[in-house]
Parts: structure tokens; C-alpha cells; sequence
């Protein structure tokens, strides 16, 4: 992002840049270099309380049999104890019976396994947080002092991810076994789904693994150990009040540490209000009416449906998108069933820079990153991130805790320049006009309920919002299709269950060879559809689905397509939800 020279005065925009925000590869080695240091000290530590040298099977557990990583739920050192101890513990027979010959652990073993539970931490990290790049996840693993879940808390604070964990434990639970199956591929564990499922039967009582742990020490009797592999062993027996939350609840006791590299703002606090903002476009794609968003609204909205404005994110790129459409009607007649990825992606960023640049121009004091911290914290909200845009709530207590210094035509009108609209003054005059009197209250009171807005609400918008625009337009002149339009779905000869609304993103590069120009097998598709033969509601909206389709008419093994319903989560509440599948474009 870089600030525009020359702006006019009292604005301050913002537009894209290609700075880096990612710290340099000299910094990257070095904290690396580092965060190793921090893991071989925790081997150490472990190495010395479980005395492997003096209990051979239990080395070659360390060593060979899965044991000794440095991936689970608790600190660096119970982990690796624990996990060794999980792997002893299936030794059955005679083969645990000690014998006097000693046993080191070799050194380059031992780099190894300190090196490949580094990755493992990394991919942890990385996968519980889509958008953290490795050379982040280091730095947030070295805040943490290796410990996994230390740094995830920490992770989720920098970013903005307020609601981290709100979600419901099966949710939660289901994000872990993902993040400790990544995990343990990235280390190259032996046996990834073992160290899964020890981790998840243990997670209900980790308090008594936890006491169990502190009891192991180079003096401990085989007999203690043996009874504490077998514990740590034993398949998790059923609870009606299981504690999901003990992971967390133990990782609040181990406070992080006072940060010993330099903050930098992680570039994946953007990404968060990116993704937030992504769901109040999906959102308004469902409360459009059907008919219109095909033939007319597809062009309005990817064209000046922004999401800034003096209501709700969703009422915002509504209004906008009606606006637009009457204020300055298309010349052709184009009917689409599908909004473009790009295009969809192309607003939303458009939309990012305009609400950054209204704040930034409201309130001088506060930069990009300052900015999209605010609009983190305020979901997306711009009424909730600047409370003095809205008369009712000036006064009270936010982010941005001082008066504005320049008037809302003039943010407005430096968000529109930021946001690319195609003709920023009149935005901001048509935005200044909603913003107080009785056509803010008029306007709220037809968007008001969330549901599916009719052709007649369409209408009355219109004439609130443009009372210079004629009821009844003129025919449009038919679109002159060039030939490259190429058809973008496959009927089904089954009867579809859903009436399509519109598709609202589409990946068509999926299961191909990386780094080729070689075909792609299958799709990737978001789309919103309505249930066939339901009547109109306003209560009732479209619903969100994902669906992988293959690009080979002669379906060949292997691409055959898939559907299923997806839900759109809370701005802001996190994207590790395995819910929330459009994190795979």
C-alpha cells in the first residue's frame, strides 16, 4: 500500500503498492536460525528428564518409532516426552525389556528431528491460518518460545481474530486433527494418523497427562514409566461433558513472553478484513433479487458496489450497486449467471483501500496499518470503526478515540478515488445525501431484516436514491456476445433440487501440474441457489454452495464432480473453520 502524492487537500488516499511485507531472507535465516536454537534446548531438556541413554527401547522409540517430535498440545518439552512415551507405550512383550549396553542419540538424528518439527510447527501454524506465510509463522513461533499453541493465541490477537475459538468445540476439534495431520506430514512423521489420534484421545485429560508428565525425570523408576506409557496409551473413554477447551484453557497458564525480535504487523491482519469483506459481498449477492443481479446489478455492483458507506457493510454495496445502476444505466442488454472471480476479487480490494482511505482522511493521525486494524476490530463496520459518522453513537468510546478533522464528502469522496468508482464525486454526494435525514431513514427501513429484497423494494430504492431516473426504462439493445464465451456449467440429467441465484466464484485450475501449462482436471465453484418451489420470503435467502466439477466432458476416473452445502462465518471469527471451503481458491 503507499499513500498517493498530491492528494487533494484534506484527503489522504490509498493505493496498492508492491512494497514487501514480508521481512527480508537475511531476517528469515535469522530467525530461523533461532527459533532452531529455542527447539534444540527443549530436546535437551527433554533428552535429560527421559535419561534415554540408560533406557535403550525406549531411544529407539525416540528415535525410529515416532516419538521424540516436537508436534502436540502442550509446551515444546511434555511434547516431545509425551509423544515418545505414546510411541513406547505400544511396544508389547519382551521388546521392552531393558538391556545394560548404553545408547546415545546420534547428533545428526537428533538436528533431524529438530529440523523437521520445525517444518511441522510451521505447516501447523500455516494451516490453522491460511493466510500466515511461513517466514510469519517462524516469527510468531519464536514470540512463542516454540510452543504451538502459544503462538496460534498470539497469531490470532495480531490478526485481529477476535472471536478466535468461538466457534464450538467440534468445530475446534476438527480444525486440530487437520492442523496436527498437516503437521505431522510436513515433519515426515512415520505414522501421521497415530500421532492424531493420541493427541485427540488425550486432549479430554490433559490435566491428568499434564501431572503425569511433571512426575517423569531421569530417576524415574522403569515400573512409573511403563504404567505411564500405558496410560497416555489408553483409548480416550467416552464423556458426555468432554473438555475440547482444555488445550486452551492449559495454554492461558503458559503467558508468552515479552517479545524478543521487533514487531512487525503481520500482512495477514489485511487478509483477515479481506476475507470479512469477501462474506458481506456473498452476502449481498443473496439479498439481491435474482432477475435483476443477472441482467442488470452483476454490471453496477463489480463496477461501484463498494462496501463503504453510512449503513452495514451489505446494505452499503446494495446501495451502491442500485445506484449505480439507475444513475448511470448500461447501454446493452446482458444476461449472466456467473460473476467472475476476479471481478468479485477486484471490488472487494477496491472496496479495502476505500474504507483505509475514508478513516485515514477522517482522522490524520492513523496510517494503512492503523486503519485496518480498526476496521478489524470493528468487524468490517465503518459505522462501528468511525462512531462520529453516525449521529446517534458520536461520542461514544472507539478505536479512533479523537474527533475527525475533515467532513464526510470529503472522506467519501478520497474513499471513492481510492475504490477506482467511476465517477467519485457523485458517490460522494449520493453517500453524503444517505447519511443523515429522513432518506438515511427511509433507506434503512427497506433494508431492514436481512432477507431477499423483491423487484418492488428494488424499485423504491431506486426512486429514493435517484428520483431523476425514469419508473419505466427503455429496452436495452442486445449484447453482442463474442464468440469466446465459452459455456460455464453442465446440466445435471438428474432434476436439480436448487434454482441457481448466481455464481459468485470460480477456480478453474484445480488438480493440474504445478508450475505448467498443462491441463487442469477440475473446478472449483461457489454459488448461491435458491430451494426450488420455495415461494418468496423476505426472510428466506439463498444459500452458499461449494462444488467441484470436472473439466473433461468424457469424465475420466477420478474427476467426478461433488457438491455440498457451506456456511459463510462471523467477519472476522477466523478462517480455519473447515466450513468455510472458499479458502480453497
Amino acid at each position: 500500500m503507499a499513500l498517493v502524492p498530491n492528494c487533494p487537500p484534506g484527503q489522504r488516499i490509498y493505493q496498492p503498492s508492491f512494497k514487501r511485507d514480508y521481512p527480508l531472507a537475511q531476517e528469515v535465516s535469522e530467525y530461523r536460525s533461532r527459533l532452531l536454537h529455542k527447539i534444540h534446548l527443549s530436546y535437551c531438556k527433554a533428552l535429560e528428564r527421559l535419561s534415554l541413554r540408560v533406557r535403550p527401547r525406549m531411544a529407539a522409540s525416540f528415535v525410529g518409532g515416532g516419538g521424540g517430535f516436537c508436534l502436540g498440545l502442550l509446551d515444546p518439552v511434555s511434547n516431545i516426552v509425551a509423544n515418545t512415551l505414546f510411541s513406547y507405550g505400544r511396544a508389547v512383550g519382551d521388546t521392552r525389556s531393558e538391556c545394560d549396553e548404553l545408547v546415545y542419540i546420534p547428533q545428526e538424528k537428533l538436528r533431524d528431528l529438530e529440523h523437521r518439527s520445525l517444518d511441522g510447527m510451521v505447516a501447523f501454524l500455516t494451516r490453522f491460518f491460511p493466510y500466515l506465510a511461513d517466514a510469519e509463522a517462524v516469527r510468531f513461533l519464536l514470540y512463542a518460545e516454540a510452543d504451538l499453541l502459544v503462538a496460534a493465541r498470539i497469531v490470532a490477537f495480531d490478526i485481529g481474530m477476535r472471536r478466535f475459538g468461538s466457534s464450538g468445540p467440534d468445530i475446534v476439534n476438527e480444525a486440530l486433527e487437520m492442523v496436527l495431520k498437516c503437521a505431522a506430514l510436513a515433519a515426515k512423521h512415520p505414522n501421521p494418523d497415530r500421532l492424531v489420534a493420541d493427541w485427540l484421545a488425550t486432549i479430554t485429560r490433559l490435566d491428568d497427562a499434564v501431572r503425569h508428565l511433571a512426575d517423569v525425570h531421569r530417576r524415574s523408576p522403569q515400573s512409573s514409566l511403563d504404567k505411564l506409557a500405558e496410560l497416555l496409551d489408553e483409548g480416550s473413554p467416552p464423556a458426555v461433558d468432554d473438555d475440547r477447551w482444555g488445550p486452551w484453557r492449559l495454554m492461558d497458564s503458559r503467558l508468552p513472553p515479552p517479545r524478543s525480535v521487533p514487531y512487525r504487523q503481520s500482512p495477514a491482519l489485511k487478509a483477515t478484513l479481506q476475507d470479512a469483506i469477501h462474506g458481506f459481498y456473498l452476502k449481498a449477492l443473496a439479498r439481491l433479487p435474482a432477475r435483476e443481479l443477472r441482467r442488470r446489478f452483476h454490471r453496477s455492483l463489480l463496477e461501484a458496489g463498494h462496501c463503504y458507506g453510512p449503513f452495514d457493510p451489505v446494505s452499503n454495496i446494495i446501495i451502491n450497486t442500485i445506484w449505480y445502476d439507475a444513475a448511470f444505466p448500461p447501454t446493452f442488454e446482458l444476461e449472466l449467471d456467473v460473476i467472475g472471480t476476479m471481478g468479485l476479487y477486484r471490488i472487494e480490494n477496491r472496496s479495502l483501500y476505500g474504507l483505509v482511505s475514508f478513516l485515514c482522511t477522517r482522522y490524520h493521525h492513523i496510517d494503512f496499518n492503523q486503519a485496518i486494524k480498526y476496521l478489524v476490530n470493528a468487524d468490517g463496520h465503518l459505522l462501528l470503526a468511525d462512531l462520529y459518522l453516525d449521529d446517534e453513537t458520536a461520542g461514544f468510546t472507539t478505536a479512533v478515540d479523537s474527533p475527525p478533522l475533515t467532513g464526510l464528502e470529503e472522506a467519501f469522496m478520497a474513499a471513492a478515488t481510492a475504490a477506482c468508482h467511476p465517477d467519485p464525486d457523485a458517490q460522494a454526494k449520493v453517500l453524503l445525501l444517505c447519511s443523515s435525514g429522513q432518506m438515511l431513514e427511509d433507506a434503512s427501513s427497506l433494508l431492514h431484516g436481512g432477507g431477499q429484497l423483491s423487484s418492488e423494494d428494488v424499485q423504491l430504492l431506486v426512486r429514493l436514491l435517484c428520483p431523476e431516473a425514469t419508473c419505466s426504462r427503455q429496452p436495452l439493445r442486445p449484447f453482442p456476445r463474442p464468440e469466446y464465451l465459452f459455456a460455464h456449467t453442465r446440466m445435471s440429467e438428474k432434476e436439480p433440487m436448487y434454482e441457481l441465484h448466481t455464481i459468485c466464484g470460480v477456480n478453474n485450475c484445480v488438480s493440474g501440474p504445478v508450475g505448467t501449462d498443462a491441463k487442469c482436471f477440475r473446478s472449483h465453484v461457489n454459488f448461491l441457489a435458491t430451494p426450488k418451489g420455495t415461494p418468496f420470503s423476505t426472510y428466506s435467502n439463498p444459500v452458499l454452495f461449494f462444488a467441484e466439477v470436472s473439466n473433461d466432458n468424457k469424465a475420466e476416473a477420478g474427476t467426478q464432480s461433488f457438491c455440498c452445502l457451506v456456511s459463510v462465518p462471523l467477519p472476522c471469527a477466523g478462517i480455519y473453520e473447515p466450513s468455510y471451503l472458499s479458502q480453497l481458491f
